[in-house]
């Protein structure tokens, strides 16, 4: 049975220990063995070990995108840092959705599948135990969660589609700044236009790696850095930030599959601001 939930569920071993030890596993509804030979039509129950909430209740504005017994997604706004840190120790994500879930009667730690930095909007998704969040891990790190980003940037791409295959790291230690340079890590991007405006554009992105701030980045790299972005595109930000208040940064869609769900497609909106920016972009074509 053991080789079973591992192999095949991608159950890690330290989870099915876990699970034994204060969990429960039974076979056809009987108390079971791990080492014990399973066969075609056998049931397999597996019940999690009961866990507390971690993250500190604060009500907050959350967006919820879709939700069930093993994730939550949510619509991140701009100006909300996904985790506490010790700058915002009660207005953040995981605060919000701890609020979210006590009012429901979860009972589960916060797990982030991803992060968003603070400015960025779009798709937060949250893994309700240990074998979903380590499940869905194993599936991004074989390349098999798709996470597409839409950005608003300036002045116009020099092909409708490419690769932006440039390594990322730190001009010097400590430094939030992130740059392109030859000894930096592995850094991949696949983008592509899906709508030229006046002096800007509309793109998809999709990472291919997870730096920091790679997006960021690699499209300041291209010379095309994102609309609004008050690290990676230089002093005339005032002047050429088309009013937004934030980067023109969107995480857009999600798709993978879960335990339970062969596959899960969850889509985010843009905020007002993010509309308003595209319709502005829209009439001055």
């Amino acid at each position: 049975m053991r080789e079973e939930l591992v192999t095949r569920y991608s159950y890690s071993s330290r989870l099915i220990r876990e699970i034994k030890r204060i969990g429960k596993i039974s076979l056809n509804q009987k108390e079971c063995f791990l080492g014990q030979q399973i066969k075609t039509g056998d049931i397999i129950e597996i019940k999690m070990p009961r866990e507390h909430l971690d993250g500190t209740p604060v009500s907050g504005k959350l967006s919820v995108v879709y939700e069930d017994e093993e994730l939550l997604v949510v619509n991140k706004p701009p100006f909300c840092v996904t985790h506490p840190t010790k700058s915002h120790q009660l207005d953040t994500l995981a605060n919000y959705i701890s609020y979210h879930w006590h009012d429901r009667g979860i009972s589960a730690k916060i797990r982030f599948i991803n992060r968003l930095d603070r400015d960025t909007t779009g798709i937060v998704a949250v893994a309700k135990n240990k074998y979903v969040h380590h499940y869905v891990q194993n599936q991004m790190n074989s390349g098999k969660v798709r996470k597409v980003y839409h950005a608003f940037v300036h002045g116009k791409l020099p092909r409708a589609e490419g690769i932006i295959d440039a390594p990322i790291g730190q001009p010097y230690e400590d430094s939030i700044h992130r740059i392109v340079m030859d000894e930096g890590k592995p850094s991949i991007t696949r983008y592509r236009v899906l709508e030229e405006f006046k002096d800007a554009s509309l793109v998809e992105l999709i990472l291919e790696t997870g730096r920091t701030h790679q997006i960021r980045v690699h499209l300041q790299h291209l010379g095309n850095p994102i609309i609004g972005d008050p690290l990676y595109h230089g002093d005339d930000l005032e002047i050429n930030s088309f009013g937004m208040s934030h980067q023109a940064l969107h995480a857009w869609s999600l798709e993978l599959s879960l335990p339970r769900k062969n596959h899960l497609y969850v889509q985010a909106e843009y905020n007002s601001e993010l509309t308003d920016l595209l319709k502005r972009l829209i009439d001055n074509k």
